[in-house]
């Protein structure tokens, strides 16, 4: 899952070195884990937190500020492949892009 989460995210336009990239991938291995993270944003982020030495809403200025930029400035053919165009939130798109991942067998 983390080769396809990054292989993704740098089609899409993503700078490979802003937090949020990091993250994004952190949380897909932990949505391939166990989808209870789906679910529970907060506790994912507070998860994320622990593991970087940072806050929560760090976590999560940084996971929303990284699909901004894919979804304004980034390859909109290869967003459209991983996430809706329209943005809806952190939890619609991380859950989104996991599903679409996780499509790809």
């Amino acid at each position: 899952m983390k080769n396809k989460a990054i292989k993704a995210l740098i089609e899409m336009g993503m700078p490979a070195n802003i937090k949020g990239f990091q993250y994004i991938v952190e949380a897909m291995e932990l949505f391939e884990a166990d989808e209870i993270w789906s679910t529970k944003l907060s506790i994912l982020y507070l998860k994320l937190s622990k593991m970087y030495s940072t806050t929560p809403g760090a976590v999560e200025r940084s996971i929303r500020h990284a699909f901004s930029i894919v979804l304004t400035k980034g390859d909109l053919e290869a967003v459209k492949t991983y996430l809706p165009l329209n943005y809806t939130g952190n939890g619609n798109l991380l859950n989104t892009f996991f599903l679409k991942l996780s499509l790809e067998g």
